[in-house]
């Protein structure tokens, strides 16, 4: 499948030296991280560049951030997770996030150049007390519409997010995921209407699931489930779950072995793709992390 959309995919540059060499320094809140874990650099390096090989067979552009000196010196590697830094609307419009985490503070900086040099404008959140992290959204562009996390997100936060890209609607799903896109994954179709939310039932409760259950209703998004009690599963699952979703497409570290939502993807003309991350999921990220839209 090439991809018909204009649509340009940021990706950080690998670091000068390997990634997480001295182990990964893994954070309180985040279920998915291995501590102390080292990535196995020669694999990482073919994973990294399979993926943005793939991305660009599939038609869409690709621009690479440069990894900083300063961030390398830090030991501030988890910049990779291009995601996180920063959301961009379809009037190349860019809003920068404001991280939660203290070993993360202004790492996003280091892409606003690069964001410039696309032709994008760059905003901020007004305060920095507003916390939005991108990994917390998921921008539906046709739409117009925001979902937002609340775990490393706050209200003012996705409320500023929300002001600031301009979009007409903003819902909350609240879960127990560190970052929504461990919980949830919108699916476009061929047009990038969102016709169906893949969700991860255990980290809800059930009035936030019902909360989801009915913002589906509302736009008549079909909600596959996927449910596993058994916390491995849960944790394989959900990264597999974390895909770059373009229309059309889902691009993930694992296959999503749920029949239904196989099924929903075939009936929906979803093309589903692997590109293994295996060495970056140690660090708790996949291949939506990875990622990030550009419009």
């Amino acid at each position: 499948m090439i991809h018909a959309h204009k649509i340009k995919i940021a990706l950080s540059a690998l670091p000068k030296n390997d990634w997480w060499g001295s182990g990964i320094v893994a954070y309180p809140d985040n279920d998915m991280m291995v501590d102390g874990a080292i990535p196995n650099q020669s694999v990482l390096e073919h994973e990294y560049q399979k993926l943005v090989s793939l991305i660009e067979r599939l038609g869409l552009e690709t621009v690479i951030v440069p990894f900083s000196n300063t961030l390398e010196k830090e030991g501030k590697f988890d910049f990779i997770f291009m995601r996180d830094h920063f959301l961009c609307n379809k009037n190349k419009k860019i809003v920068m996030c404001n991280m939660r985490l203290e070993e993360r503070l202004n790492e996003g900086k280091f892409a606003i150049e690069t964001m410039k040099q696309s032709g994008h404008t760059v905003n901020y959140l007004p305060t920095q007390d507003c916390l939005a992290e991108g990994g917390e959204f998921f921008y539906l562009s046709k739409e117009n519409i925001l979902l937002s996390g609340l775990c490393r997100n706050n209200l003012k936060g996705a409320e500023s997010m929300a002001e600031l890209m301009e979009v007409d609607q903003l819902h909350i799903i609240e879960s127990d995921g560190y970052h929504l896109d461990t919980a949830i994954c919108p699916i476009f179709n061929d047009e990038y209407d969102c016709v169906g939310i893949n969700c991860a039932k255990e980290v809800f409760d059930d009035k936030n699931y019902h909360i989801l259950k009915d913002i589906c209703k509302k736009y008549s998004w079909e909600l596959l489930d996927i449910e596993n009690r058994d916390m491995k599963k849960s944790l394989e699952a959900r990264s597999a779950m974390n895909c770059l979703t373009l229309p059309g497409l889902l691009v993930g570290t694992s296959p999503i072995n749920n029949e239904q939502v196989i099924d929903f993807a075939h009936q929906n003309n979803i093309h589903m793709h692997v590109s293994n991350v295996s060495q970056f999921n140690l660090s708790g990220g996949s291949v939506h992390c990875l990622t990030n839209e550009l419009f």
